[in-house]
């Protein structure tokens, strides 16, 4: 659960972005390119600059390793909103003072370790790099490569795209994973004590002005989920809504809180037999955000609250009932009692049950607030078996 504490640093390649605007309205006449005249110029940080930047700006306790060495930088000239080219200046550290460098950092106090690695030189050491951290540490590596998995051997998590999962040997990679690929599904991979879990988040079709710092987006978004206490599923999904929100800016953008946060909203129960209850609170709670979790009780969760002759519909009857309602986002089956280990795990931004409770009778009420609606009288599950059984008892 997210405690408010959890410190982040980052480290990798800074490359400075620069832009050029400017206008035109002729060609040159030494060749049939357009005469741009420049209006403005601006510099950001781009690479792990701007992960950094973005990390800033969504509110998270983080920190730049600086290095004192030159950096490249990418000048992009945008006459009229269009890119007309890009020049790259490159400068490729050596590398072997790096761990010198890095040496000296407490990682003790940091929570997670990004290494933003844009082939660039400062990760040119990085397996000596994670050793280092793992071994003075408890400080989780995340790392966004550019080149051979085997140079990432220790980390915690990578995440390379399509070409690099393929090119560089991540398709052998056993622990954790995310890959992504354009505007195509994000597939990922985490490993634990419980085995192995797979996760495929869709990414939405939006025009694209311009792809410049879209990954870098998509790990600060990730990231800060990871520091809000979020399960990874909704980091997953933070992220690609990160990336996506980039790619509608031209040049590098900046996240903001409200650009990731969907409110999620949770509700619980058995849902044995669905009836307008059911369906007025699944509406009405739908309204309230923009994502509707439904908690559902297994089947020996139903039993130990309804006894022995319950559920009527199994498990998957009733997962693939409400997964037919177009309010309910997602449906996730719990095997407990009550479903307190799955709001301590989702953390929603609100809790909505039905019927004539007090807040403090709702179960997940001191980790989430709670909205109550009203139970539609004359229809509960309850009474629909009850009158079931007496029409056959009365039959001649």
């Amino acid at each position: 659960m997210y405690n408010g504490n959890m410190k982040i640093i980052i480290l990798g390649d800074i490359i400075i972005d620069q832009y050029v605007y400017g206008t035109s309205t002729r060609l040159s006449p030494e060749a049939p390119v357009p005469v741009v005249i420049q209006e403005s110029v601006k510099e950001t940080l781009g690479g792990a600059g701007l992960v950094y930047n973005n990390l800033v700006n969504l509110g998270v306790d983080v920190e730049l390793f600086e290095y004192p060495h030159p950096k490249s930088k990418k000048t992009r000239v945008i006459c009229d909103g269009h890119y007309i080219t890009r020049i790259d200046s490159d400068i490729i550290m050596e590398g072997n003072d790096t761990i010198g460098l890095i040496s000296e950092v407490d990682f003790t106090q940091y929570d997670y370790a990004l290494l933003i690695d844009y082939n660039k030189g400062f990760l040119g050491q990085s397996v000596e790099i994670i050793q280092h951290i793992t071994n003075t540490s408890n400080c989780k590596i995340i790392v966004d490569p550019k080149r051979t998995a085997n140079d990432y051997q220790g980390a915690w998590l990578v995440k390379p795209n399509g070409n690099e999962y393929n090119e560089f040997g991540f398709d052998k990679w056993k622990g954790n994973i995310i890959t992504t690929n354009a505007n195509e599904s994000v597939s990922a991979r985490i490993s634990d004590d419980f085995g192995d879990q797979e996760f495929s988040v869709p990414v939405e079709n939006v025009e694209v002005s311009d792809v410049t710092g879209a990954g870098d987006c998509f790990m600060a978004a990730f990231v800060y989920g990871l520091t809000k206490g979020y399960n990874f599923q909704r980091c997953l999904e933070l992220a690609v809504k990160g990336s996506t929100e980039s790619v509608k800016h031209v040049g590098t953008y900046l996240l903001t809180e409200d650009d990731l946060n969907k409110k999620v909203i949770f509700t619980n129960g058995c849902f044995d037999i669905l009836h307008k209850g059911h369906l007025t609170l699944l509406k009405e709670a739908r309204t309230l955000g923009d994502k509707l979790v439904v908690g559902l009780n297994s089947d020996s969760s139903v039993k130990l609250l309804k006894g022995d002759l319950r559920p009527i519909n199994d498990v998957n009857t009733r997962r693939e009932q409400l997964e037919l309602i177009p309010y309910v986002d997602e449906v996730i089956v719990f095997d407990e009692e009550t479903p307190y280990n799955l709001i301590e795990q989702l953390m929603p931004d609100l809790i909505v049950k039905g019927g004539d409770y007090t807040v403090e009778e709702i179960v997940g009420h001191d980790l989430v607030p709670v909205h109550i609606i009203p139970t539609v009288e004359g229809h509960s599950t309850t009474d629909i078996i009850e009158a079931s059984n007496e029409n056959i008892n009365n039959r001649p």
